[in-house]
């Protein structure tokens, strides 16, 4: 799915660089390279390692939840950590009842967006297969270094978005909103995908080039650069998935303001009650 998504996008990378037996396995390339093909769909190594990082994800919470303890020790300890710090983060932006209901899916994105980053950082450019065209090509590259991965999850959390914003507004409110106060208002719609979408690639992109061309100038010193794109990539998890938490709470902040005039018709319906029928 997530190769579909983007194929415009390699397409037109795929013509602008033209691959060579050469460069195959030295600088990364824009296009991801194709390692094989399922019932006739190609697999690049970035869906490839977008599955064995999605593997890891799935097997880690296994281990860590088939023996629950209330006092959590070791790897339990760890990923209730992990959710704890995204409950406080997502119940101070957005309120206790929204944020818990968008806190999983704000953690997953998160937890799939930095070890696709970190999975990218390690020495696993040397492992390589010859494809169907008899190039060498890399099997694993971090999923966020195609701009088809990034694009297909950006996507997603914007359509996520408005989908809400449509369900909260009802249709002609969305309508409504997208021409008043803000006659600009829907050239977000097509923006924040875009903005997400490069950034997050550029910045992952850009630092498996670095760490290539690093490898080859001072090998000696790549312990620096290394720790460098960690970091970096933990940033740019915490930005995407911050920055979809914020598109999120302000496609759903109606649902506040019809939830607190509800509370206050039920308090004033039972005050009411409570009075009827009394003496003054």
């Amino acid at each position: 799915m997530l190769h579909s998504m983007g194929g415009f996008f390699s397409s037109a990378f795929a013509q602008a660089a033209p691959r060579s037996a050469e460069t195959a396995s030295a600088t990364p390339q824009p296009p991801a390279e194709v390692l094989f093909e399922v019932v006739g769909i190609p697999v690049t190594n970035s869906i490839f390692t977008a599955w064995v990082v999605i593997a890891i994800l799935v097997l880690c919470a296994y281990l860590s939840t088939r023996t629950m303890r209330s006092n959590p020790t070791g790897a339990q300890n760890f990923w209730e950590l992990i959710i704890e710090l995204w409950v406080g983060v997502t119940e101070q932006t957005m309120g206790r009842r929204r944020g818990r209901r968008f806190m999983p899916l704000v953690a997953t994105a998160f937890l799939f967006i930095l070890f696709s980053n970190w999975f990218g950082t390690l020495p696993i450019g040397y492992f390589t297969i010859r494809n169907a065209e008899g190039i060498d090509v890399p099997i694993f590259r971090s999923a966020d270094s195609d701009l088809n991965v990034t694009a297909a999850m950006a996507i997603m959390m914007i359509a996520l978005a408005e989908f809400f914003e449509l369900k909260s507004l009802g249709l002609l409110g969305y309508l409504k909103g997208l021409f008043l106060p803000n006659p600009m208002r829907w050239l977000e719609i097509f923006t924040r995908p875009l903005s997400l979408s490069f950034r997050l690639f550029g910045n992952i992109f850009a630092g498996e080039v670095l760490l290539a061309t690093m490898l080859t100038v001072a090998p000696y010193v790549m312990f620096v650069f290394i720790g460098l794109e960690l970091f970096v990539g933990l940033i740019q998890a915490l930005i995407f998935s911050m920055l979809s938490l914020v598109f999120l709470s302000i496609a759903t902040v109606h649902e506040d303001a019809h939830e607190q005039h509800g509370a206050h018709d039920s308090i004033e319906s039972e005050m009411a009650a409570a009075t009827h029928g009394q003496p003054f």
